[in-house]
């Protein structure tokens, strides 16, 4: 999974923070290839302690901005982390690390994608105009 500019959301913090998600996600589909189980664990380990904070870092702006759309967001991310878990339980019991990274692809990868390029890039612009609203009163 390869970061390109088209991801940018315009926030600098949020899109390096996509771009070490990124990264985290290819590894695991790397150790999935190589059919490196220990290093599946440790990537996943960190990848799901690193989605958390990164979700929870774009909740504070989103709460300090008042986003309308706050809720959803937030129900995206949960939702988002459940599958990922329930993927995890899967990758454990079947010990399949080809499918491990298909399944991986399907429901990690394509996910991000989709949820950059849109709810993150709505959330960012509202955040980047509520900003300019507070520097001008």
């Amino acid at each position: 999974m390869v970061w390109n500019k088209s991801y940018e959301t315009g926030n600098v913090e949020v899109d390096n923070e996509h771009k070490q998600l990124f990264t985290l996600v290819q590894k695991v589909i790397d150790a999935a290839f190589t059919n490196r189980e220990e290093k599946i664990e440790a990537t996943m380990n960190f990848l799901a302690d690193y989605t958390i904070k990164h979700f929870a870092h774009e909740e504070r702006l989103m709460d300090e901005s008042s986003y309308p759309e706050t809720e959803i967001h937030k129900t995206q991310h949960k939702n988002f982390l459940a599958d990922v878990g329930e993927l995890w339980k899967r990758i454990k019991v079947e010990n399949d690390t080809l499918k491990s990274s298909l399944d991986i692809n399907r429901v990690v990868v394509d996910w991000l994608v989709e949820h950059v390029l849109g709810s993150d890039r709505l959330m960012a612009e509202h955040y980047r105009n509520w900003t300019s609203k507070q520097k001008k009163a």
